[in-house]
């Protein structure tokens, strides 16, 4: 964080050290200044411009000001102002008006090394597609035993069979996790 700076103290003002309040250098300067600009200076104090931007200011410093009348208990639970006027948007410290939620992927990624898994499956041995095969189509044929009951003794022969001699073969052909082990220490875990 950054300390506050008092400037005038460095500058050596001396109402800023608790002096008498005289004129420092800087002061008469100001004042030459406006004394040699002062039609200038009001004819810009006079503007349409002008007058627009103390317009705007006043009606912001309302605006704030009614957005903290709106925080009373009973007025912020009813959603409405003293006036009766719903409050829609107020103006406060965490308002994130500049922002879109569309934005937050770009943000929370702007320090991140993450890089998304590739989601490709590899090659896929023909023996264990045959065997996954016979497994699927051997529960279907049990479910249709016992929809079709005319049919219950053929689905019912061929369905079991299948479903056993699938289940079977990826049984002998599963070698658990040791193909993925870097040595025998390794339990498997991946971070």
């Amino acid at each position: 964080m950054t300390d506050h700076k008092d400037n005038n103290a460095a500058n050596g003002d001396s109402r800023a050290q608790g002096g008498d309040g005289a004129n420092t250098p800087d002061d008469a300067a100001w004042q030459d200044f406006v004394a040699a600009h002062s039609d200038d200076l009001s004819s810009v104090e006079r503007s349409r411009t002008a007058r627009k931007f103390e317009k705007e200011a006043k009606r912001k410093e309302k605006e704030a000001l009614l957005s903290v009348d709106d925080l009373t208990p009973d007025a912020f639970a009813s959603g409405a102002s003293r006036s009766g006027a719903r409050t829609g948007a107020r103006s406060g410290p965490r308002d994130f008006t500049g922002s879109s939620w569309l934005d937050v992927d770009d943000v929370m990624d702007q320090g991140s090394d993450f890089v998304p898994p590739n989601p490709s499956i590899g090659h896929v041995r023909a023996s264990k597609l045959v065997l996954w095969t016979m497994v699927v189509v051997g529960v279907a044929a049990l479910v249709g035993c016992v929809l079709i009951p005319t049919l219950s003794t053929l689905l019912g022969a061929v369905g079991g069979a299948l479903t056993i001699l699938g289940a079977a073969g990826l049984l002998v052909m599963h070698k658990g996790h040791t193909q993925t082990r870097a040595d025998e220490f390794d339990d498997g875990a991946r971070v």
